[in-house]
């Protein structure tokens, strides 16, 4: 008999993080923009899926931008939602596949922000940044040693009711009670 076992579990095989850079041009805005007050991303969705050995990320972002027209005298939001698709290589994997079993698990890091907002020709442009994280969940074997058969401990039995003397209590107590006896593994 072995004294290896081998245990099939479900772990991460694999994990990689992504940070996108995208560049967002703004629809047309109410007037002449004159100032950017403010560029805010809302609402970001992200989804994976295997597509043959690599992960398939699609998601959306809301883009809000604050800006004023007609020489600062009024203000507006202009709104934008932006789609995005990528392809993840996982770099360090487990195996050199993906299984049909395998699950794709993909969160948020760092949320889209604004890295910089600009007018050109008044029209405004907004660089957005996030990052991502794919972990590939699949089956493995884990290989455990068995250390040996375990020892049973006889646990004194002790029995009273309420008429009973609580010194023969005390004496039943002995350190053998109290202390658990530790062999060491050879």
């Amino acid at each position: 008999m072995s004294d290896i076992r081998e245990i099939v579990t479900k772990a991460v095989i694999g994990r990689e993080c992504k940070t996108f850079e995208t560049k967002v041009k703004m629809p047309e805005t109410l007037g002449i923009v004159a100032k950017v007050l403010g560029a805010v991303m809302t609402n970001h969705n992200v989804s994976a899926a295997k597509a043959n050995n690599l992960i398939e990320i699609t998601g959306s972002y809301d883009v809000h931008v604050w800006y004023t027209y007609d020489y600062n005298k009024h203000t507006e939001i202009v709104r934008m939602q932006v789609n995005y698709q990528d392809i993840i290589e996982i770099q360090d994997m487990l195996r050199s596949n993906l299984l049909a079993s395998d699950e794709i698990v993909v969160e948020e890091i760092i949320a889209p922000y604004a890295t910089d907002v600009r007018i050109e020709a008044g029209i405004i442009h907004v660089d957005v940044a996030f990052e991502v994280a794919t972990e590939v969940i699949g089956e493995t074997k884990m290989r455990v040693a068995i250390l040996g058969p375990a020892y049973e401990h006889k646990i004194p039995e002790i029995t009273f009711d309420a008429s009973d003397d609580l010194a023969e209590i005390d004496e039943a107590i002995t350190p053998e009670f109290l202390e658990a006896t530790i062999k060491p593994f050879e």
